[in-house]
């Protein structure tokens, strides 16, 4: 048992410091460096019982919601996986719960990190859930309307928008809405909408991304084909107006990444490419090249920065940057499989059915 322990322990700390040089060869500045903390190895998902295998955390901090290839579950601040879990066709994943979905389906369990039952619901659609976990919806199967459950699987309200949705955002008591039509609607606690608005200047309109602040304060939108545009919305008073428009470079034809920082303060835009990042109470906008398709964005809490994970033809990238600045660290490496997402505030890397915890320090 002693030598099987030991290996392991010897296996891990060279996947360390081989991910530290694979991943931070060369660093931009001095005064940031990222360091590999723990790997964490994932189960095979052929291996996995229906139902996944759970285990209790170690009490090191909350344990952090991951999705990497077939695979999603928890992980705690040490490293220790609280659940893993094969995805039957989705999750919908939050810090306070999932819900893994079959593609054909009306009844469903919300279960908390550790898979245990909270409650069961039912509707026609799918489940949705909001970041934190605490608020569930129901999408409908053509995507043009939309319902809030409570804890014992009952309606709390339900809207039907002009439109299919294309985009949403769930952000404290607030839920925006981005429409095919080109619109967008912030829908209330109790499914009223108390501002809606339609970007125009574009040849075709469609909203492509959509995103609510966290503090409630702002909204925003990627609107358009020829050209698109980022509108950014501020709340004065009891009414919404806009702070400022900018003309994007983009062309995509699908459904972009548009995200507030947790504080509200930053907002950041996918490009093709590259990632902008704005500050809505200036209108400042700038961008930092990704060298590949963004798979992911996160904040990284106190650090004020923030790190994104892009898919580019030789490879995967890492991008680390503060807003408004360039980039403070960048690495590359191999895989079939990435992901990215936080762990108390640090950097929680998917790499082929293993987790990174990468600690990002200032010097």
């Amino acid at each position: 048992m002693r030598k099987k322990r030991r290996a392991s322990g010897i296996l891990a700390a060279l996947g360390i410091i081989i991910a530290y040089f694979i991943l931070f060869p060369h660093p931009l500045q001095r005064e940031v460096v990222a360091r590999p903390r723990w790997v964490a190895p994932l189960p095979p998902p052929e291996s996995l019982p229906a139902g996944g295998i759970s285990r209790a955390p170690s009490g090191e901090g909350a344990a952090s919601p991951f999705q990497l290839g077939e695979l999603f579950g928890y992980v705690d601040g040490s490293g220790r996986l609280v659940h893993v879990e094969k995805t039957l066709f989705r999750v919908a994943l939050g810090s306070a719960g999932f819900v893994n979905f079959t593609r054909v389906g009306a009844d469903w369990v919300l279960r908390d990190p550790a898979g245990e039952r909270l409650f069961s619901f039912a509707g026609r659609g799918y489940p949705l859930l909001s970041a934190d976990g605490e608020r569930v919806f129901i999408v409908k199967t053509d995507l043009t309307g939309l319902q809030e459950v409570d804890r014992s699987g009952e309606t709390l309200w339900k809207r039907d928008f002009p439109s299919m949705l294309t985009s949403l955002s769930v952000a404290g008591d607030r839920v925006l809405a981005g429409l095919l039509n080109g619109s967008v609607e912030l829908v209330n606690r109790a499914g009223d909408a108390v501002f809606s608005a339609a970007p125009a200047g574009s040849r075709l309109p469609v909203v492509l991304g959509a995103a609510a602040a966290p503090d409630g304060e702002r909204v925003a939108c990627v609107s358009g084909i020829d050209p698109q545009r980022l509108t950014v919305y501020g709340r004065k008073g009891t009414v919404y107006a806009e702070l400022f428009r900018a003309t994007l470079g983009s062309e995509f034809r699908r459904e972009l990444r548009l995200s507030f920082s947790p504080d509200s303060r930053w907002l950041v835009v996918e490009g093709e490419g590259e990632v902008g990042m704005a500050d809505p109470a200036s209108g400042d906008l700038a961008w930092t090249s990704l060298g590949g398709t963004m798979a992911g964005a996160v904040f990284l809490g106190a650090q004020r920065a923030a790190a994104f994970l892009a898919r580019g033809e030789s490879g995967w990238g890492l991008v680390i940057a503060s807003p408004l600045s360039a980039a403070l660290l960048r690495g590359s490496f191999r895989a079939d499989e990435a992901s990215l997402g936080t762990v108390e505030d640090s950097i929680l890397l998917g790499i082929d059915r293993r987790l990174l915890r990468i600690d990002v320090e200032a010097l």
